[in-house]
């Protein structure tokens, strides 16, 4: 018994150290960083966006090394990487897994998108998080209510600033819009029953608007040219959210399955038809997925098996193995791998200097203290009662 409790504080411990990374290098972080990029934006500089850009690039690259580095949990990505474009807007789809896909998902973008022009669709609430929601708010991220009455301007707004500054943002979306949960998965039957279309176990029916609107929108203010559609899976075991981190609950094996289209080649004629191509990746999606989760166990919120199956534990590792082909070649992927990871180790060491020396500087000088805080209030106000995002697309407008 005492073996045990030892072992789940342990874990526990490991999950509040890897929330306590990513949560105090963004607020500190941005606390540092906020003043550079007032000004960069106020003084109207060509480079602004890209100044902010190449910053926050840093840190979710510091997330990837936290993640994989310092936690071992191991990143596969298959299928077709080699025609994921990094100099180009691309919409990025991705089935809704867990509450924290979008973090995981950093570690592909490292490897084969552009960490800069990355971009998140996210739920309105988190705007206001301190330190992590105003960097967002500064990143520019698509913030959203899930209405289409109200999110359908804020897409617009969101478009014409990266048209204003010349950017070519690299928008991750999640059409399904909530992540798969027993109550969303009910729910996602229900509608299907209704309408007549086929029932998922694996992936939640996608919501068509806000796709459909944003192919349009990034057509006409962006130069859109391509769609990448990625699969998540955890074969081994699911940590659905934030509770589940702070817990210690973290993933094994996260695989990644990529499939790239170009523009051109999908048929954008009408919203129908648009949407018609995304219900029917969701369909290649649930086959998919079947196929993974009915040779693997994958444990649920609750510690219970969500997807029944009878396969040891040898199948499922020898399972995975035979899924790592990406078209590259073995010394291609040992050298985004080496990049990747000297990248990322190096954005930590520069983060957590960052967050070291502000804490030192908070205690050891009276000015720097003044200074930090009187700038934390700044932000606080600005993010309150007009936002980063409103402020910077409201001065870089010409």
């Amino acid at each position: 018994m005492v073996s045990l409790d030892l072992n789940a504080m342990k874990q526990r411990c490991r999950g509040v150290a890897l929330a306590a990374i990513l949560l105090l290098s963004a607020f500190f972080g941005f606390n540092v960083f906020s003043p550079v990029f007032i000004a960069v934006f106020v003084f109207r500089l060509n480079s602004a966006q890209f100044v902010v850009d190449s910053i926050f690039c840093t840190w979710f690259a510091l997330a990837a090394a936290s993640f994989e580095t310092l936690y071992g949990i191991k990143i596969r990505i298959t299928g077709e990487v080699q025609s994921f474009r990094r100099d180009v807007t691309s919409i990025i789809v991705l089935n809704h897994r867990t509450r924290l896909d979008w973090l995981f998902y950093s570690a592909v973008q490292c490897r084969y998108g552009s960490l800069r022009n990355f971009k998140i669709s996210l739920k309105n609430m988190l705007r206001h998080a301190p330190g992590a929601g105003w960097a967002m708010q500064a990143a520019h991220f698509l913030f959203l209510h899930r209405k289409w009455e109200s999110d359908q301007s804020k897409i617009d707004s969101f478009l014409c600033h990266f048209q204003n500054v010349g950017s070519h943002p690299q928008v991750l979306l999640f059409p399904e819009g909530t992540d798969l949960q027993p109550e969303s998965l009910a729910k996602s039957k229900l509608f299907a029953k209704k309408n007549d279309l086929p029932e998922y176990q694996y992936v939640l029916h996608p919501r068509t608007t806000g796709f459909v609107s944003l192919v349009k929108g990034m057509q006409h203010y962006n130069d859109l040219k391509q769609i990448v559609d990625v699969t998540v899976s955890y074969p081994l075991n699911v940590c659905q959210d934030e509770n589940q981190l702070l817990a210690g609950k973290l993933p094994q094996e996260i695989v990644f399955n990529v499939r790239s289209f170009d523009l051109d080649k999908i048929d954008c004629s009408s919203d129908e038809c648009i949407s018609d191509w995304l219900q029917k990746r969701w369909e290649v999606k649930e086959k998919y997925l079947r196929n993974v989760y009915q040779q693997k166990p994958t444990v649920d919120i609750n510690g219970v098996s969500m997807y029944i199956n009878g396969n040891s534990a040898s199948k499922i590792v020898k399972s995975v193995d035979t899924c790592t082909m990406n078209g590259l070649s073995e010394k291609q992927n040992n050298e985004i791998e080496s990049n990747s990871a000297i990248f990322g180790i190096g954005c930590l060491i520069f983060w957590f200097c960052i967050s070291v020396l502000s804490v030192c500087g908070i205690f050891a000088n009276v000015y720097f203290r003044w200074s930090f805080f009187g700038m934390l209030a700044v932000n606080f106000s600005i993010s309150t009662f007009v936002g980063f995002d409103a402020l910077f697309a409201k001065l870089s407008a010409r």
